[in-house]
């Protein structure tokens, strides 16, 4: 897919996204083409079901006095945004705050797979852009 590399790995994902961020933090421009990496806790098929399932797994990373958002990112696939969007919310019985949340319900549809994470959307998504934006 154009604009999109996904790699899977035994490791921790998010380990990999710190130590990527320590090699970014030496030289930004060592990243020339991937510019942001974000790490995926469950890859399941792609259909209503299976998100809603792994998104209730992961659940527990979500306090009950935390807020959070539903982002959905949809390439090749005919699941309606929307749609995803208030099946995962359903189940997410947390304080919804679309501008800030304390958690972010991370679901990247491609084809017939989708990726799914609970994010802290200032810690576990690395943004080489923001990172070189921030050096200089």
């Amino acid at each position: 897919m154009i604009g999109l590399i996904t790699c899977k790995t035994s490791l921790d994902p998010f380990s990999v996204i710190e130590k990527l961020k320590e090699i970014a933090e030496e030289n930004a421009y060592q990243f020339r083409y991937a510019i942001r990496f974000t790490p995926l806790e469950r890859c399941v098929n792609s259909d209503i079901d299976s998100i809603v399932n792994a998104v209730e797994e992961l659940l527990p990373k979500i306090d009950e006095n935390e807020s959070f958002r539903v982002t959905v990112r949809r390439r090749h696939t005919d699941l309606d945004h929307m749609e995803v969007v208030s099946a995962v919310a359903s189940v997410v019985s947390r304080k919804v705050n679309l501008d800030n949340p304390d958690k972010t319900v991370w679901i990247e549809i491609v084809e017939e797979l989708t990726g799914i994470s609970i994010l802290d959307p200032e810690q576990d998504i690395l943004s080489i852009m923001t990172m070189r934006d921030d050096m200089y």
